[in-house]
């Protein structure tokens, strides 16, 4: 609960309290349901609310630092498990051409394209995972006459 839900149900206890009572509101008070009324009682708890934040340690730089590394390793696995399923999808392709008798063309270029373009993952085991997908790629590809990317023509 926030503090503004607090003073909120501080001031609609109290309202509840004057009626029950037949006593009348304090001078320049409203009703609970019509506006918002801060109490004194409510500036002390924030007050002391605000306390533990001024206690804190400042954070140093180099927590901020290992903690951006950790993003940014997090943001490169992401990315090469990404290409990592889209290899798998051209694998995947390459056998729908294999088993239909299409093109194999396209899909071996397809192919060597992406697992030229396979970033590197941080995290060890995703690493070999990816690894044993690009191996299997580059085996399709050289049991089908492929090395490596395909060549574009010199200008």
């Amino acid at each position: 609960m926030t503090m503004i839900d607090t003073a909120r149900l501080r001031a609609t206890i109290d309202s509840a309290r004057l009626r029950a009572t037949g006593a009348a509101a304090p001078p320049g008070a409203r009703r609970a349901g019509i506006a918002f009324q801060v109490a004194e009682a409510a500036e002390s708890d924030a007050a002391e609310a605000a306390a533990p934040l001024a206690d804190a340690a400042p954070v140093s730089l180099g927590v901020m630092l290992a903690a951006e590394a950790l993003d940014r390793e997090a943001v490169r696995d992401q990315a090469a498990r990404r290409q990592g399923q889209v290899v798998l999808a051209g694998l995947t392709a390459l056998q729908r051409a294999l088993l239909e008798g299409g093109d194999q063309a396209a899909s071996l270029d397809r192919l060597a394209l992406l697992v030229a373009d396979m970033p590197p993952a941080v995290e060890p085991r995703l690493a070999a995972l990816l690894g044993a997908i690009v191996l299997r790629a580059r085996v399709e590809l050289a049991l089908l006459g492929r090395s490596g990317p395909p060549q574009t023509p010199a200008k």
